[in-house]
């Protein structure tokens, strides 16, 4: 009988970095990250440390020529050797910066402020609208020439100039209107400035009158108004004629506005 018999085959030893490598490893990266970070914070030291030393070196340099100043005005013998002159045209020409710029400060500031106090320039000039042929108070339009300097004053309803700030104002109207009329009883042509109150109450400012001329076709003739009142905020100013159909609405015939003084 034959007998067989089977040999095990040895098992196979991995090897590795020994221990001691692992723990070698890890104190070195724990060194590395240590040095990284006390590096920086003595680069943050160190700054802070040059910066301090900076301004006492300043502070010091001021303090040596404050002394230096005072020595000289003292007349001390033991600065002969120092040109004290010198000295005291440095330190009157410091002075003297700091005083244009402390000047040149109040002057800018004083500026600011009158400047934030001026009130805006409120004025107002429209010309007339041919529409207002058939209603006595006549109508306007922002065409032309006009000036509307702020929302301060507004056209309101084509026919009044409204303010919204209190003060004086110079108010000015000039109509224009044709004069043919054959009739020699015929009532003369009125033109009025007229102020309607924010409670709508309403008077008459200024009146002019002229009467109609008998020749053809037309015979242009022009009414000025034109006085200072105090306007309160909402007031409205309009302008009222006799007879709408006459008023010429050329360029430069009529016109209206007002200029806060």
């Amino acid at each position: 009988m034959i007998e067989t018999y089977s040999q095990t085959s040895p098992r196979s030893v991995t090897t590795g970095p020994p221990v001691s490598m692992k723990i070698f490893m890890y104190l070195l990266t724990i060194f590395l990250i240590t040095q990284m970070i006390g590096s920086a914070l003595f680069a943050v030291y160190l700054h802070r440390r040059l910066d301090k030393i900076e301004d006492e070196r300043n502070l010091h340099e001021d303090f040596v020529f404050m002394k230096m100043i005072q020595r000289c005005a003292k007349g001390e013998g033991s600065l002969s050797l120092l040109n004290c002159e010198q000295i005291k045209s440095q330190f009157g020409g410091f002075i003297k910066d700091i005083m244009l710029n402390e000047e040149a400060k109040k002057k800018e500031k004083t500026f600011e402020m009158q400047k934030g106090d001026q009130e805006p320039q409120i004025a107002a000039h429209v010309i007339s609208d041919a529409s207002s042929k058939t209603t006595s108070v006549l109508q306007w339009a922002e065409k032309g020439y006009y000036t509307m300097s702020t929302k301060l004053v507004e056209l309101k309803y084509k026919k009044q100039l409204t303010v919204q700030r209190q003060g004086l104002y110079y108010i000015y109207a000039q109509v224009t209107f044709c004069s043919n009329r054959e009739a020699s009883g015929q009532m003369p042509f009125i033109a009025s400035l007229c102020l309607r109150s924010p409670s709508e109450s309403e008077r008459i400012l200024l009146r002019a009158a002229n009467t109609h001329s008998s020749s053809k076709p037309c015979g242009q003739q022009s009414i000025h108004l034109g006085g200072v009142f105090e306007l309160q905020p909402g007031a409205s100013v309009f302008v009222n004629v006799t007879d709408p159909s006459q008023v010429s609405h050329g360029t430069g015939f009529t016109s209206f506005g007002l200029l806060k003084l």
